[in-house]
């Protein structure tokens, strides 16, 4: 695969890396709608010209920003593929905290999944596809933890597994339009300490 244009040289690879940067703030903040290519070159600190060298339209550079994204969420979940079933849970106690150390890209994901709620674009398909992934992610946890013991009780773990991400999602908003006053990390804490809980054997 050949890189990415002005990506060889590394003055290249500093202007594009400063193009994302900006894109994923600007993004973040306005939406893509209401971004302008030009208004990220400025902040960006390139001309026009130069920052479509890098990426000739919108949607492209769009793409970009979600890819890179990608990629930090992907190392944050690292933390958990290395286990299963009930430690798997316990380990989302804390992804509250990994967002939260992030702001910029979870504002980023809350205000881009809600500009493309409608079906029928590459965005949008993007989105189902993550939270489809995420949500086996979880249901995989429970049925494992159920197998091995350490949860019981006629639980349904696809609405568990449901319920876990609709609950960080609506900590994150809020999380947001708080300014941080009501705290992801500490809500998915008490959450995912209140279903082990409930779904403990009884001593």
């Amino acid at each position: 695969m050949s890189a990415p244009p002005g990506t060889r040289q590394p003055r290249g690879r500093a202007r594009r890396a400063a193009v994302l940067d900006a894109a994923r703030r600007l993004f973040a903040s306005q939406g893509f709608k209401g971004s302008s290519l030009a208004a990220i070159a400025q902040e960006a600190g390139i001309t026009d010209a130069g920052l479509l060298y890098h990426f000739p339209t919108k949607n492209a550079l769009l793409l970009a920003v979600i890819a890179e994204g990608d990629r930090e969420q992907d190392e944050a979940l690292e933390k958990v593929r290395d286990v299963q079933g009930l430690p798997l849970l316990q380990r989302m106690a804390e992804f509250g905290a990994d967002l939260e150390a992030d702001p910029i890209l979870t504002a980023l994901d809350v205000t881009l999944s809600a500009e493309n709620l409608s079906g029928g674009s590459e965005i949008n398909a993007y989105f189902v596809g993550r939270y489809d992934r995420f949500r086996a992610m979880l249901t995989q946890a429970f049925e494992e933890a159920r197998r091995a013991g350490d949860l019981t009780g006629d639980f349904d773990s696809g609405v568990e597994a449901a319920n876990m991400t609709a609950v960080l999602d609506g900590l994150r908003l809020q999380w947001l339009l708080s300014d941080g006053a009501v705290s992801m990390a500490g809500g998915m804490r008490a959450y995912v300490a209140g279903v082990i809980a409930r779904l403990s054997p009884r001593s």
